[in-house]
């Protein structure tokens, strides 16, 4: 009898995780939709055009449920940018493969140059998201933290460099990190502006040329 009521009482707890894990998993699957239907809906129409309600129906949903998730549009703005940053690393890092050290960071410079014309949405929406920053002190603190850790992982694999001996010794990692973040999004947004006029492939092959030529030790 007890062990009758063990194995009841095991396969009622084996059900609870996996109604745990599937509403989890749709949870998921619900917040990445509604932040894809925001990335172009931000993409077509600006910042000022998306409203939770809005993103909601666009991902194929109620337009009350966003507000489960995201509690406000800065709330939804917050985490677009995080989610199409976290988008972009895990492309780069298929991109940059098995590339270690000073060679992944140049790796992945080159994919910043590559990514836009294969994403123009996403790019689009999320220097829609940058310059909102400018006007909205809650997604100001979400994208100061984005760009405090993408300089910081620039600088890091600087100092790899310096440490292999490929990069000169009297360079600033933390400065460089910050100038080189700045030239990359400053030549996407002249991009976005002008693609007809803006060669991105070109300009990104000039611009690690250059690095890699002022950086050598």
């Amino acid at each position: 009898m007890m062990r009758t009521a063990r194995r009841v009482s095991e396969r009622k707890s084996d059900a609870a995780v996996r109604e745990s894990r599937t509403q989890a998993e749709r949870r998921d699957e619900a917040e990445r939709r509604i932040l894809e239907a925001a990335t172009d809906i931000v993409a077509e129409g600006g910042f000022e055009a998306i409203t939770l309600a809005e993103a909601g129906a666009r991902a194929g949903y109620s337009r009350g449920l966003p507000s489960h998730y995201f509690r406000t549009k800065d709330d939804l703005l917050s985490a677009l940018g995080v989610y199409i940053v976290e988008t972009f690393l895990a492309r780069r890092r298929v991109s940059v493969g098995r590339a270690t050290g000073f060679d992944e960071l140049i790796d992945s410079l080159r994919y910043y140059f590559q990514m836009p014309p294969e994403n123009p949405n996403m790019v689009r929406a999320f220097h829609a998201v940058l310059a909102g920053a400018l006007n909205t002190p809650a997604i100001a603190v979400t994208v100061a933290r984005l760009n405090h850790d993408s300089a910081t992982e620039i600088a890091a694999g600087i100092r790899v460099g310096i440490a292999a001996g490929r990069v000169r010794d009297d360079i600033d990692p933390d400065t460089q990190g910050v100038l080189i973040l700045a030239t990359l999004r400053g030549s996407v947004a002249q991009w976005l502006a002008d693609p007809e006029r803006i060669d991105l492939a070109r300009l990104g092959a000039q611009f690690i040329s250059n690095l890699e030529r002022t950086l050598a030790k």
